[in-house]
């Protein structure tokens, strides 16, 4: 009776022993464990800096350049008439001072 107890007993410490190396990370000697945080964190800033980088070459072909001589052109067309246009509405209401009655014998005042 007593071996079975002592088998059993056994049996429950190895049972115990599996599991929690299991959990465990495994050792080997001479390998050096190379995760770390600061290797992560590195590899994490250095795809955010390729991510910039992309960003910024594809902004460029976004960017407004010279721009071609014809949109130039007809911009600086439609400026000139839009001036025209101004100085003749301004021309339209210029005051001028009210005719004098006395001077063009409107009224029959002889």
């Amino acid at each position: 009776m007593m071996s079975i107890k002592a088998l059993f007993l056994l049996v429950a410490v190895l049972l115990a022993a599996v599991s929690v190396q299991s959990f465990a990370p495994a050792f080997i000697p001479g390998k050096i464990s190379t995760t770390s945080s600061t290797s992560l964190d590195a590899c994490r800033i250095s795809a955010k800096k390729e991510k910039r980088k992309r960003n910024r070459e594809n902004m460029r072909g976004f960017q407004k350049r010279g721009g071609s001589r014809r949109k130039t052109l007809k911009r600086q067309l439609s400026n000139d008439q839009r001036q025209i246009e101004d100085e003749f509405i301004a021309k339209c209401f210029i005051t001028i001072p009210p005719p004098d009655p006395k001077a063009d014998g409107m009224f029959g005042d002889n």
